[in-house]
């Protein structure tokens, strides 16, 4: 999980710095487009993040196949019959 989330962040922002040199070369503005992509992929590389964990922590939590951990341990909370 941590390593999607690290792959991601890499993947969101290396498009934006991408995208906001190529504006820049293509309109000789040069940090302008660059910097306000970065700066704008912070927020949406943090949302993300967000729920990339919270899918996975839910996935964690509810197993497939519905193999939930029981409280009581499987055994009879009675004790032995006198």
């Amino acid at each position: 999980m941590l390593g999607q989330v690290g792959c991601l962040t890499l993947v969101i922002i290396g498009l934006a710095l991408g995208a906001g040199l190529w504006l820049d070369g293509q309109f000789g503005t040069k940090p302008i487009f660059t910097l306000a992509l970065v700066l704008g992929s912070v927020p949406v590389t943090l949302i993300i993040m967000v729920r990339v964990l919270m899918g996975g922590m839910a996935r964690f939590r509810n197993p497939p196949g519905g193999a939930a951990p029981s409280a009581g341990g499987g055994e009879d909370e009675g004790g032995s019959a006198s």
